[in-house]
């Protein structure tokens, strides 16, 4: 069964969200190691710019 989520691009998905739909692939036959991969890529990922755009937020000010 697909859910809405699955034609959803990624960056429009919290990180429950994309879990769920990792989650979902796996059960549907996708590469465990490589539903896990993407997902940590994807959430390091928005996390780097998170602090990189907090960073050159605090320098800008300075």
């Amino acid at each position: 069964m697909r859910e809405p989520e699955d034609d959803m691009p990624a960056a429009e998905l919290d990180a429950r969200a994309r879990a769920d739909a990792a989650l979902r692939r796996i059960r549907d036959g996708a590469d465990p190691a490589q539903e896990a991969f993407t997902l940590a890529n994807t959430l390091n990922d928005e996390s780097v710019g998170r602090v990189a755009r907090r960073l050159r937020q605090v320098f800008r000010r300075s």
